[in-house]
């Protein structure tokens, strides 16, 4: 029997099936409704036929009910309860958790910050999300929507979020935030891919508009040194994982911010398992309660 870890984020799907010691990863466009999902979801169990599924998904995930809450960049999914649908459908047990918290998860059990105390984990793609482990615990609120760090606010009259709030640093921190800093540079409108494209190869106004980006990351981070004191801080996602210097700029950044005390704690790394910290996390999560 297989474990099954799923990841449903604004792009792609990606999953991890652990057969034995044996992980298999990989990934597939997001289909924009709820029919195209669940069969894409059907055709990964065909492939695994797993015992237990893990499923982490960009949005607020209600405990109480199971249902996606809220979803600035999945919208068609809002006020799905995919555990029941999933269960109901195909009589396999499912659990299901924002991806970033699973994403957490993931790099606490599988990645860089096995054995961390105090572990936080940003997912920096078409959204920005968080995550907490404490010993070894995945600290998900009362409600399942803690650590939402993409909508606090950095500026009350900032730019508009997905979300629709002004200022969130979701705003500023992922892949549309990327993509306007670059356009307020050279009025062209690219996609964040093509922006970290032209920067890997030298592009002037395509690395500013990084550098940008990474000012406004490390005012992230220094909220979060300065909220929790955590000894790690995993940086994934697409953008980090095809452009890691952005971590670095961010921390040199940070640097010059924080106070001096949680900055020197803290282990600043990019996540081990890439854009798939949180398929890792939500298989560790199904591999935790249903076992391996």
């Amino acid at each position: 029997m297989s474990i099954l870890g799923i990841d449903i984020g604004g792009t792609f799907i990606k999953y991890c099936g652990k057969v034995g010691q044996d992980i298999k990863k990989g990934k597939v466009p997001t289909e924009k409704d709820i029919d195209s999902v669940l069969y894409q979801i059907e055709e990964l169990i065909k492939n695994f036929y797993p015992k237990a599924i893990g499923i982490g998904i960009a949005g607020l995930v209600n405990k109480k009910t199971g249902k996606l809450e809220n979803s600035p960049n999945l919208k068609f999914l809002e006020g799905v309860n995919l555990k029941s649908l999933i269960e109901d459908r195909l009589k396999i047990p499912v659990i299901v958790e924002n991806d970033a918290s699973a994403a957490a998860f993931g790099e606490y059990k599988y990645g860089a910050a096995k054995n961390g105390k105090i572990v936080v984990c940003l997912t920096l793609g078409t959204g920005l999300g968080g995550g907490l482990v404490i010993d070894g615990k995945l600290i998900d609120g009362v409600s399942g929507t803690a650590m939402e760090i993409g909508h606090t606010t950095i500026d009350i009259n900032g730019w508009e979020c997905h979300c629709g709030r002004k200022g969130c640093l979701e705003a500023y921190v992922s892949s549309y935030g990327l993509e306007r800093f670059y356009f307020f540079q050279t009025d062209e409108k690219l996609t964040s891919s093509e922006i970290i494209l032209l920067a890997n190869e030298g592009n002037t106004a395509a690395m500013k508009a990084l550098e940008e980006f990474s000012e406004y990351l490390a005012i992230g981070l220094m909220n979060i040194l300065h909220i929790s004191n955590p000894d790690f801080i995993v940086i994934g996602g697409g953008i980090p994982e095809n452009y890691p210097a952005v971590i670095d700029m961010a921390v040199a950044n940070l640097k010059k911010i924080a106070f001096p005390l949680p900055f020197a704690s803290c282990q600043i790394k990019k996540a081990e398992l890439g854009e798939y910290s949180g398929a890792f996390g939500a298989l560790a999560l199904a591999e935790e309660r249903y076992g391996s």
